[in-house]
């Protein structure tokens, strides 16, 4: 009987942090019969894409394809389960001690999803197994969650926290994996400086779930990754056009290099901010604070309070204050300036080129929009193309199109959602062949084609 230990998130809880570490140390930990596994998608043309754990070699640690496999068309995520926990239960029984990180796997635990929960259950009569869950307390979680995604969002921050704050009631997450799987333990930590072993979360992390690590694999500094722009910055970049710095609130190929040129910014706290701050967290020690102290409790933290109290109670601790103190104080023109400024700044960051000379014309000109466009459409098929082969749906309409087909010699019918997905690459394709260059080529006035924004069919 071997030990599992799932890092299951939260999102903005040290993920990143605790990746890195886990990467940086995998090979040391194998000599302790500690291995560090991953999930990977793999194509095969007999059986399709398939999910695959395995010992981590390189890249990333996250595992979080997991949370995109499980969700497929026609019910297929019962297969899903069933291999993926098949196959954490075979590593278990090799290795000693088995690590699997997925941030995105937090939702299964504060969504309570049945299928996955029962199946960690049996997994956990006939392996130790161990959840770590790292939370942050709410009202800088939620503030972390705008950060990060929120404010690309389009949506007031009132309405973007409606949905899904009751993600944050930590003791009723507590409660639920207790009750549907009590073979299971269940270990939420405090992702707080001064209640973390360390005051780090791969620390903390070490020290808690892997047991034989602190002789010589802890982290000889402090780890922090991901560190999220200010509030004043993504508040400011909030309403720029769509698709000039993000498309989406899960678009990172900017915001990386955004991070780059402003995270260094250091200017106080605004008054506005600062109350806003009070207001967030008025509501959530409103909200969240009575479950709080029972899970303190509960594990034995070592404080009074996760979300202090706040004087006075600005507002009441009404979110919908936040709407106006989160936005951007700048006139229209400003932000307009604001916008274009990054916008150019990005290119050569993107490019990993430096900005073209005077001799040079920008990356706006025509062919490399037009080459930009088209990238952009062919990457956007391929990933819906890749969507569409795993579901049933698609399958059983192809087999009845390719059934009509021979029996009345005739095209398959216009309904089959591959033709669109076909057409689309076609055009797309078509579009780059009259450019006559091809992607991470230079082109001729100065730009270069991204060849990172040409995904395979398995990305999906």
């Amino acid at each position: 009987m071997g030990t599992v230990v799932l890092h299951a998130g939260m999102g903005k809880a040290g993920s990143t942090s605790i990746q890195a570490w886990l990467t940086e140390n995998a090979a040391r930990l194998r000599g302790l019969e500690t291995c560090v596994f991953v999930l990977r998608e793999e194509s095969d043309e007999r059986t399709g894409t398939r999910l695959r754990l395995t010992p981590y070699t390189s890249g990333s640690a996250d595992s979080n394809v997991i949370r995109m496999a499980l969700a497929p068309d026609g019910g297929e995520e019962e297969a899903c389960l069933d291999s993926f926990f098949e196959q954490l239960d075979a590593a278990a029984t090799r290795s000693r001690v088995v690590v699997f990180s997925a941030e995105g796997m937090s939702e299964f635990f504060f969504r309570a999803l049945p299928a996955f929960l029962s199946r960690l259950d049996e997994l956990g009569r006939r392996h130790r197994v161990r959840v770590a869950y790292y939370v942050r307390p709410q009202h800088t979680a939620l503030e972390a969650a705008w950060r990060q995604w929120g404010f690309r969002s389009g949506f007031p921050p009132s309405q973007f926290f409606e949905p899904f704050s009751w993600a944050y009631d930590y003791f009723e997450t507590y409660l639920s994996i207790c009750r549907h799987a009590p073979t299971v333990s269940f270990e939420p930590r405090p992702f707080r400086a001064d209640l973390l072993d360390g005051g780090d979360p791969a620390v903390d992390f070490a020290r808690r779930f892997l047991d034989g690590v602190e002789a010589y694999a802890l982290p000889e500094s402090r780890i922090w990754s991901n560190v999220g722009l200010s509030l004043e910055v993504v508040n400011a970049i909030r309403h720029a056009p769509p698709d000039l710095l993000f498309s989406s609130p899960h678009d990172n190929e900017k915001l990386g290099g955004i991070k780059t040129l402003l995270s260094s910014l250091d200017a106080p706290e605004t008054e506005q901010t600062a109350k806003s701050r009070l207001v967030l967290q008025a509501h959530c020690h409103a909200v969240f604070e009575p479950g709080n102290s029972r899970l303190i409790d509960a594990l034995g933290w070592r404080t009074d309070t996760f979300v202090p109290p706040v004087e006075g109670d600005p507002h009441e601790g009404q979110l919908r204050a936040l709407d106006d103190l989160w936005e951007p104080r700048a006139s229209p023109i400003e932000l307009q300036a604001l916008y274009r400024a990054l916008d150019g700044a990005l290119s050569p960051l993107l490019d990993k080129r430096p900005a073209p000379g005077p001799q040079h014309q920008s990356s706006s000109h025509p062919e490399a929009r037009e080459l930009a466009a088209a990238t952009k459409d062919l990457a956007r098929a391929q990933a819906e193309l890749a969507r569409l082969r795993k579901s049933r749906t698609w399958r059983l309409n192809r087999l009845l199109a390719r059934v009509r087909a021979g029996l009345k010699r005739r095209r398959p019918p216009k309904g089959d959602p591959i033709e669109a997905v076909s057409k689309r690459l076609e055009n797309a394709a078509r579009r780059l062949e009259q450019l006559e260059i091809s992607p991470g080529e230079e082109l001729p006035h100065g730009g270069r084609a991204d060849r990172k924004r040409l995904p395979s069919s398995s990305d999906g």
